[in-house]
């Protein structure tokens, strides 16, 4: 205990059976969550990675729930829990809040104990709910700037932290049966409604308001309250849809930021904000490893529209128009072609072709263009969805949108595609092994 008591706290070990109230839902998952953590290196390994912290065979995890600082006089905080993290000759520290259900996290709270870590020489402030972040260290809480110049402030959904304990399950890389067993477990445990854990689901009142403003005339203000909870609420909607297709792929989905907008979550709010009031447009991109290409997503508050696309390179080794299309129709021999759309690109000026997969099939002409030299340069993928009322309703359009991406168009197209590659070079066999191709200088 000597690791809690050199912050001058007090705490009990989280335990993996917590003795507490009925009552005491966050208290009952984060003893359960922090206790696992700190007893499969691979979980807290992976944990620590994804917040930048480095681990190894001599790191060693402690976990600890009911902190208090009987020293401290009159504040009366008592943060859910506090890790500590030895490597070595270092050490790395964090209080932990959490809240399960529709409790959300609140502002003066945490501001609060990044006061206290300040203070006592802790050197994060972790949170767990169910709200989402696209990255742990965009907060979904925004807290005076100048309380996190010492402390780092860094949060996990939920769903995330399932999410990571599916993926090193159904990946073997966990070779201890007995951790394989605990972690299983714990999905369990979290995936039952007593756990607390919830998804994303809703994209909250703002939305029918802003819609029912667009359809009356209205323009979308850059400045609104709508705007900006719409913004984040799809934020919240993408990073969702990224652990969901984790889930479903066993392979680990992100979302594209710009190097910017990774290091500063403030400035893609504003400009997503800037871009939905332009265009009313809402649009992110989602990494899948091994994809033929990233994943374009698109909801169109004009239309009602959301479309999900990839655009992939035309084989370099093909000559002609024909044979370009023809490479992309075969990988897609089995799909259902009649809601499925091809955008052909050219060089150039060379307006852009466009048809049903299945024109495509009927006629291969409708890609071609009577300049025979001109050959295309990449291709797009989409599948849309335009249906007003499921589009206009709050839960309905994250159903849409979910089913559109994953089962749809990720199950029935995207991984169906693959992208071109350069062969590998042939030998060349008018060159005889005997003879070089170089002339020597001084001959």
């Amino acid at each position: 205990m000597e690791d809690i008591e050199a912050f001058g706290a007090r705490g009990e070990r989280a335990r993996l059976f917590p003795v507490l109230a009925d009552s005491s839902k966050e208290g009952r998952t984060l003893s359960i969550v922090l206790a696992t953590l700190a007893q499969v290196p691979e979980f807290s390994g992976s944990i620590l990675s994804a917040i930048g912290r480095r681990s190894g065979t001599r790191t060693k995890v402690e976990a600890f729930t009911e902190v208090t600082f009987p020293k401290r006089k009159g504040d009366n905080l008592r943060p859910d829990g506090l890790i500590v993290v030895s490597t070595g000759r270092s050490k790395w520290s964090a209080f932990v809040e959490a809240k399960v259900g529709s409790a959300p996290l609140k502002q003066d709270q945490i501001e609060a104990y990044l006061r206290l870590a300040k203070d006592v020489g802790v050197d994060a402030v972790l949170t767990f709910s169910n709200e989402f972040a696209p990255l742990p260290e965009h907060h979904p809480v925004q807290v005076d700037r100048r309380l996190t110049r010492s402390v780092d402030l860094l949060h996990f959904s939920w769903f995330s932290i399932l999410t990571t304990i599916n993926l090193l399950a159904i990946n073997d890389e966990i070779a201890d049966e007995d951790h394989v067993f605990l972690l299983r477990e714990l999905e369990r445990f979290l995936l039952h409604p007593s756990a607390g854990l919830k998804r994303f689901d809703n994209m909250g009142a703002e939305w029918t308001a802003l819609l029912d403003h667009l359809r009356t005339g209205g323009t979308i203000s850059k400045n609104s309250p709508e705007a900006l909870a719409v913004v984040s609420n799809w934020h919240s909607e993408l990073r969702d849809l990224c652990l969901l297709l984790s889930r479903k792929t066993g392979a680990t989905a992100e979302l594209k930021l710009s190097p910017k907008h990774r290091s500063d979550p403030r400035e893609r709010i504003q400009q997503d904000i800037k871009h939905l009031a332009d265009k009313c447009h809402l649009t992110g991109t989602i990494l899948v490893p091994d994809a033929a290409a990233p994943i374009d997503v698109e909801a169109d508050l004009n239309t009602r529209t959301i479309r999900v696309s990839m655009k992939v390179d035309a084989p370099q080794d093909k000559a002609q128009q024909r044979s370009r299309l023809n490479w992309l129709t075969r990988q897609l021999k089995d799909v259902d072609g009649a809601d499925v759309h091809i955008k052909t690109n050219w060089p150039g000026r060379v307006a852009q072709t466009s048809s049903t997969l299945a024109e495509a099939r009927d006629d291969d002409t409708v890609h071609v263009h009577p300049d025979r030299s001109v050959v295309p340069t990449s291709f797009v993928v989409m599948k849309m969805v335009a249906e007003g009322r499921r589009f206009a309703g709050r839960k309905t359009f994250v159903e849409a949108l979910e089913d559109l991406v994953v089962n749809d168009f990720y199950g029935s197209v995207a991984q169906c595609l693959t992208a071109w590659r350069a062969p590998a070079p042939k030998l060349r066999a008018a060159v005889d092994e005997g003879e070089s191709d170089f002339v020597d200088a001084e001959g």
